[in-house]
C-alpha cells in the first residue's frame, strides 16, 4: 500500500455535509459498450510483488522481457494535431488520477493508495473509449516544501525540474511501491501505455519555481528593486524566474535558456510529445523563439499550447507581464487558451459570434493556422457544475465539439459532474510532506496541493454524451467539415439561442442550443439554403426537457428547455453563397 505520511488516527475532518445539486435528466442510453482490455500493470520486468487484484496469468510480461516497452513504435505528430483541430484533450494529475479513497473521506491517509503512474494505467482503456487522444498531464515534479500549500505541495511549486543525470525530474510519489524500478521508468511506462492507445502525451511546464529551488539556484530567480524575491501576487510557495540577463539589450539569462533546453531534451527522452507552457507570458517572446525552435530541432512534431487567456491593457496579477496571445503564438506557439473559461458571463449568442471571429482573424494572420482549446473548465476554474449541472456540461460539450479551431478539453472529474468539493478543505493534518498541516483547498476547483481522492461525480450520463460528442467529431464523415470547414452564424430573434452551421465540400452540420441555464426559450432562426421537409435526426444523445421544432423553407421555429443543445446534419449545399458574407467565417489552412 502507498503511505503518504499522513496519520488516519489524528486527522480532523470539518463535520459538513454537501448536498448534491439534482438534475433532471431524461438521456438515453447508447447501445454501444466500451470495448475493454485486461489491465496489465507489467509492461516489462516490472512485477507487483503484493496486489489485491487477481490478474491473468497470460497478461504478465516476463521478467526481463523490456522488448515490450522499449519497441512501442510512436510517431508523434502533436504539432499537426493542434494545428489542425485534432486533439481532444483531458487534463490530468497522476497523483490523484486513480487515487484509492478507501474510507471515503476524501484524503488518501495510510493503508490507502494516491495515484501513481502503474494504477494510471488502469484508465487508459475509460479514457480512450470518451474519445480523448491527449492527455494534458499537470506537474509531475518533486513539490517543495517550505512555505507550501497543502501537505503534498502544489503542483505548480517544483523544487526540481531536471537531475543531475540530465533525466526529468519526477516525483517519487508517482512510483508505485510494489513495482521495480524508479518513478521516471514508471512513467516511461505510463507514456508508453498512452502511446499504444493512440493518446498523445502533453507534459505541463511550470512557470515558476518553489522557494526551495530558489534558494539552491539563485542565478536562475529574479529579485525586486529592493532585492526581495519576486513573487507572482497570492502564491506565496513559488519564485519567478530571471529571464534577463540584460532586459534594456534585451539580453536573455543563459544559464535559464540552457535548463530549459535540457528539459525539452528529457521531455523527448521519455517520449513527451508537447508542453503546455504554465503562465506563458512570464516569459517574453525572445525567450521562446529560443526555446519553441530549439525543440523542433530535436523533435520537429513537439506541440505547444500557451496558457494565454486574452488581450490585456493592463496586467490583473502584480509581477506578471500584460497577457498578449497574438505575440506568443507568432513566438511559435500551437495554440492557446482563450477565454472559455468565462463562457458562463456570455449571456448572449453574439458574445460567441465576436470572439470566435476575433480569433480566426487573429490565426488568419499567421504563417500557419493556429487553435484554442476548449478551456470551458480547467483545474484553474471552478466546477461547471454550478452553473447549471450535468446540462451545462453537456451543452458546453455540444458546443466544443463543433466549433472551428478548437480542441476540445476536460479536466478530469468533469466527466461524471465533480463538484470538487473536499471534506478535510483547511482541516489540520498531524503529518504532512511539507511544512504545511492545513489541507489548503481552493473549493469547487480540482485539488493540486494535497494527496486527494480519484475525481469523480455521480452523473455518468456525461461521459457517455462526451463519448457521443467526440465521436461525431472523430466520425470521418464529419471530421474535415469541423475541422476546416467554414463557421456561419444564423440569425435568430432571440438573443439567447445559439444557432450556426459548418459547411464544407456541400455537406453541414447544424448547431442549435439554448444558452439559458434556467428556462425555455423559443427563437425563429434563419436557415439559408434549409427546407420544410428536411428531417431532422439529433447526432448528440439527448437529454433533460424535451425540444420541439416548427420547420419552414429557409427557416426553423425552435422550442428549447434550458441549455438543450442539438446537432443535426442538413442538406443545405449552398449555405455559403445564400448567407450574408459578413455571417460567413473561415479559417485559412
Amino acid at each position: 500500500m502507498q503511505v503518504n505520511n499522513i496519520s488516519t488516527n489524528r486527522y480532523l475532518i470539518p463535520q459538513t455535509t454537501y448536498k448534491k445539486e439534482q438534475v433532471a435528466n431524461t438521456y438515453e442510453q447508447t447501445s454501444n459498450e466500451a470495448q475493454k482490455t485486461p489491465y496489465n500493470p507489467l509492461l516489462s520486468k516490472y512485477i507487483i510483488k503484493q496486489s489485491s487484484q487477481i490478474l491473468p496469468s497470460s497478461n504478465v510480461a516476463a521478467v526481463g522481457d523490456m522488448a515490450s516497452v522499449q519497441n512501442i513504435q510512436w510517431q508523434n505528430h502533436f504539432k499537426d494535431m493542434l494545428k489542425n483541430n485534432e486533439a481532444n484533450i483531458l487534463g490530468v494529475v497522476p497523483r490523484t488520477m486513480n487515487a484509492k479513497d478507501i474510507d471515503g473521506n476524501g484524503l488518501i491517509q495510510i493503508g490507502e493508495e494516491s495515484g501513481n503512474f502503474i494504477n494510471a494505467i488502469e484508465r487508459l482503456d475509460e479514457i480512450k473509449a470518451m474519445g480523448i487522444n491527449t492527455l494534458h498531464i499537470l506537474p509531475i515534479h518533486p513539490t517543495g516544501k517550505t512555505l507550501a500549500m497543502g501537505t503534498a505541495g502544489s503542483l505548480y511549486a517544483p523544487d526540481r525540474f531536471i537531475e543531475d543525470d540530465g533525466k526529468l525530474a519526477v516525483d517519487p510519489n508517482l512510483k508505485d511501491p510494489n513495482v521495480e524500478g524508479s518513478a521516471w521508468d514508471h512513467f516511461k511506462i505510463f507514456i508508453d501505455e498512452c502511446h499504444k492507445r493512440g493518446i498523445s502525451v502533453m507534459l505541463d511546464l511550470p512557470s515558476c519555481a518553489s522557494l526551495d529551488f530558489s534558494r539552491r539556484h539563485p542565478e536562475l530567480m529574479a529579485k525586486e528593486k529592493d532585492g526581495q524575491d519576486k513573487t507572482p501576487q497570492g502564491w506565496q510557495d513559488i519564485r519567478m524566474f530571471r529571464v534577463w540577463d540584460d532586459e534594456a539589450k534585451r539580453k536573455l539569462n543563459p544559464a535559464l535558456l540552457d535548463m530549459h533546453k535540457k528539459y525539452v531534451d528529457a521531455c523527448v527522452e521519455l517520449g513527451i510529445d508537447g508542453i503546455r507552457a504554465d503562465v506563458s507570458r512570464a516569459k517574453p517572446i525572445e525567450f521562446w523563439n529560443v526555446i519553441i525552435p530549439y525543440s523542433h530541432s530535436v523533435d520537429p512534431q513537439f506541440g505547444w499550447l500557451a496558457e494565454s487567456y486574452t488581450y490585456e491593457d493592463a496586467s490583473p496579477q502584480l509581477n506578471m507581464p500584460y497577457d498578449r496571445p497574438e505575440d506568443q503564438l507568432r513566438g511559435g506557439f500551437n495554440s492557446y487558451y482563450g477565454q472559455f473559461h468565462i463562457f458562463n458571463q456570455w449571456t448572449k449568442a453574439d458574445d460567441l459570434f465576436n470572439y470566435m471571429r476575433d480569433n480566426i482573424d487573429m490565426s488568419n494572420r499567421m504563417k500557419e493556422p493556429k487553435s484554442l482549446i476548449g478551456s470551458m473548465t480547467t483545474h484553474d476554474d471552478q466546477s461547471p457544475m454550478y452553473y447549471g449541472g450535468a446540462p451545462w456540461v453537456m451543452f458546453t460539450t455540444a458546443m466544443q465539439s463543433t466549433l472551428p479551431m478548437v480542441n476540445p478539453y476536460f479536466i478530469d472529474g468533469v466527466q461524471t459532474g465533480d463538484y470538487f468539493l473536499y471534506p478535510y478543505d483547511h482541516a489540520k493534518s498531524p503529518t504532512s510532506q511539507t511544512d504545511n498541516d492545513e489541507c489548503t483547498v481552493h473549493k469547487g476547483r480540482l485539488d493540486i496541493f494535497n494527496f486527494s481522492r480519484k475525481p469523480g461525480g455521480d452523473f455518468p450520463q456525461i461521459q457517455e454524451f462526451i463519448k457521443s460528442s467526440l465521436a461525431v467529431r472523430n466520425n470521418d464523415k464529419y471530421k474535415d467539415l469541423i475541422q476546416h470547414g467554414s463557421f456561419i452564424k444564423l440569425e435568430t430573434n432571440n438573443p439567447e439561442i445559439i444557432a450556426y452551421a459548418r459547411h464544407k465540400d456541400g455537406k453541414t452540420l447544424l448547431f442549435v442550443g439554448n444558452r439559458n441555464a434556467n428556462l425555455r426559450t423559443s427563437a425563429k432562426i434563419n436557415i439559408p439554403g434549409f427546407k420544410a421537409d428536411q428531417k431532422l435526426d439529433n447526432l448528440v444523445p439527448d437529454y433533460s426537457q424535451p425540444s420541439y421544432f416548427q420547420k419552414a423553407n429557409g427557416s426553423m421555429t425552435v422550442d428549447l428547455g434550458p441549455l438543450r443543445a442539438h446537432v443535426f446534419e442538413i442538406d443545405t449545399p449552398d449555405i455559403e453563397k445564400l448567407s450574408k458574407p459578413e455571417n460567413v467565417m473561415q479559417q485559412n489552412f
